[in-house]
């Protein structure tokens, strides 16, 4: 059924897109972050030890699933109507930021109140605490972002991550070198969110000129109930992407909840290029998308070409030299890791496209159709936990993960196959897969021949010569990434379809 027609306010002259830059921008700025975390990574991974690096990403994992309660949606729903209507941003904020921080103190209270029944030692709950405490400023900085990705100026929004980021790292650094234990460093993040939150709320206020201070009480109760679907999705995928070594924690110990975070840690730093690209272009897609019959082909093609070009030659490679990167970036302790990274690095071209398919599906407003592909996918990933990870321990909870994303990617292009060209996805997946062959026996021939990074600096300029000169990734498309406007006759990223 066709949407009613919302009142919009001109917008005046047509302005030169900004989703090339903002994807260049975002992309940028969660490379830096991704570096920045990564490196902190291994150093706290090797810092700490399997073991005690397990009590540390238990009490993480933890709190990510009770951060749910934190936002049950309002972020993404609140984006969505906000770039339609604009001109209610500064009404609006105000109300989203109280009543994020009365939902975020109420999780945290939550989680303070059920800490002592888990059975874990005094020093694992005092860091479940920590990070407890630490999604109430999360919050605040989280409801500042609205306002950045409906006025698009995501350059603030990029910086304000980059911040946060290198803060929390700095302070975790200062606080190992100093001596202090992993709770510590749980404490130091608690103190970096409360800032970066207060600070990114301030940003946001001078940037535009100030938010009503009206909480829009009487709003809550119906803002709530339209978010919700957003927040089940969230809530499913949380569950699902943490539950897994909350579950290894109790069935196989510390020490492998360790080994998993490691490997899953490893793989799970490239998705700032997803996360990047699809960040630029929601907010313009939402606004622009009137009914069904509104075109998001040509922004699909377009972006799950990026995404399949880059995801399936770091799946090759990572497995190919999955046991010399962990040995090598982790050290000899983290080799029992090797299987579950190479069982993990397959995941990522479906990371990438599940990622790309459920924000679509969120833009032409089916968001309870995958809330629906993340209840399938919670119960699915538990229950096969439940039998394979007490017997495998983490390495069956990578095999897990990995079939799990199989069956959402296939639940998600069911529910698009109306809307999207399915035939033109496979051509254009079968043709980087060929060029991924080519670079996996090149892997093969050099990778016992020179030093593991070099292996991977060789392979990577040969394929990204190679995507190049085939076509794979049009030089056109890196031009208009790196801030060129789009031609006449093209949305911002990509040529519109008949």
């Amino acid at each position: 059924m066709s949407q009613p027609p919302r009142d919009r306010v001109d917008a005046g002259p047509v302005q030169k897109s900004r989703v090339p830059l903002n994807a260049a921008l975002l992309s940028s700025a969660q490379l830096a972050r991704t570096v920045i975390g990564f490196l902190f990574f291994i150093f706290l991974a090797r810092r700490l030890g399997p073991d005690i690096y397990g009590k540390y990403m238990f009490a993480f994992a933890l709190s990510e699933i009770f951060s749910i309660a934190g936002d049950i949606g309002l972020h993404e729903y609140s984006i969505r109507e906000l770039a339609r209507r604009p001109e209610l941003l500064r009404r609006r904020l105000g109300g989203i930021l109280a009543l994020k921080t009365v939902l975020a103190c109420t999780s945290a209270v939550v989680m303070l109140a059920i800490t002592p029944l888990m059975g874990k030692d005094a020093s694992t709950s005092l860091a479940v605490a920590a990070f407890a405490l630490a999604q109430i400023g999360y919050s605040w900085f989280y409801a500042s972002t609205i306002a950045y990705s409906v006025k698009q100026d995501l350059h603030i929004q990029a910086l304000v991550w980059l911040l946060q980021k290198a803060l929390f790292a700095g302070a975790g650094v200062a606080v190992l070198f100093a001596g202090r234990s992993f709770v510590a460093v749980a404490f130091s993040n608690t103190f970096v969110q409360f800032f970066i939150g207060t600070l990114a709320v301030l940003i946001m206020w001078k940037k535009y000129g100030g938010i009503v201070l009206s909480l829009d009480r009487q709003r809550w109760l119906g803002y709530m109930k339209a978010a919700l679907p957003f927040g089940f999705i969230v809530a499913f995928y949380l569950v699902y992407f943490r539950i897994d070594s909350v579950m290894v924690s109790f069935f196989r110990g510390d020490v492998e909840v360790g080994q998993y975070s490691a490997a899953y840690n490893l793989v799970t730093a490239l998705m700032f290029l997803p996360s990047g690209l699809v960040a630029a272009m929601f907010p313009k897609l939402a606004g622009d998308y009137r009914s069904p019959g509104d075109n998001i082909d040509a922004p699909f093609q377009r972006a799950a070409r990026l995404l399949l070009a880059v995801s399936l030659p770091m799946t090759a490679g990572g497995w190919l030299l999955a046991g010399p990167l962990v040995t090598l970036l982790l050290g000899p302790t983290y080799r029992p890791a090797t299987t579950a990274v190479a069982v993990l690095v397959w995941t990522l071209p479906v990371w990438f496209i599940t990622f790309l398919q459920g924000n679509m599906l969120t833009i032409i407003e089916r968001q309870r159709a995958v809330a629906w592909v993340g209840l399938v996918n919670m119960l699915l990933n538990i229950g096969m936990n439940l039998v394979i990870i007490p017997v495998y321990g983490f390495t069956g909870a990578a095999v897990t993960t990995l079939l799990t994303e199989i069956a959402g990617l296939l639940q998600m292009f069911y529910l698009l196959r109306k809307n999207i060209s399915l035939g033109d996805a496979a051509v254009m997946a079968a043709k980087v897969a060929v060029l991924t062959l080519a670079m996996a026996l090149l892997i093969l021939l050099i990778r016992d021949r020179i030093q593991v990074l070099a292996v991977v600096a060789v392979a990577a300029v040969a394929y990204g010569a190679a995507a190049l000169a085939l076509g794979i990734i049009p030089a056109s498309e890196i031009t208009r990434l790196l801030g060129r406007g789009p031609r006449p006759g093209e949305d911002e990223i990509g040529p519109i379809k008949p």
